[in-house]
């Protein structure tokens, strides 16, 4: 005989139940198989959606187009403005000093700057985070 290896030492500890099925539970289960079955899925009516104690989605107020604070009404002024006004100027052959040009470059990047800033954080302190949809 052999000399026994680590996998017969490890083997040698379990107690594996070799028993096999009986013929005639595995006819019982054949039979069983061959007889059609209720569908696993229905649709749901109407007044089952209805009745779901929590809905699809979460009813979100709109916000409003025209921002109501002061600072970001200006902040989005001075981030389209800044830029269209160089447009105009260049597209009307208007030849601008350089601290105009700097100065409506600060202005861009000042506002981009400021309304990064005043996005929503949307960490642990908020009660439905962490958030699966979109925020629209």
């Amino acid at each position: 005989m052999t000399e026994r290896d680590d996998f017969d030492k490890i083997v040698e500890g379990l107690e594996l139940d070799l028993s096999f099925e009986d013929e005639d539970e595995v006819d019982n289960k054949k039979q069983a198989a061959e007889q059609p079955a209720e569908p696993a899925w229905s649709p749901r009516t109407d007044d089952e959606v209805d009745a779901a104690e929590e809905p699809f989605y979460r009813q979100v107020e709109p916000t409003p187009l025209i921002p109501r604070r002061r600072g970001i009404l200006l902040a989005w002024a001075g981030l389209i403005g800044a830029p269209l006004s160089l447009v105009i100027a260049t597209l009307a052959g208007v030849l601008l000093d350089r601290p105009i040009v700097a100065g409506a470059s600060l202005t861009f990047v000042a506002a981009a700057i400021y309304l990064i800033l005043q996005l929503p954080e949307h960490g642990p302190s908020r009660r439905d985070w962490p958030d699966d949809g979109a925020v629209l």
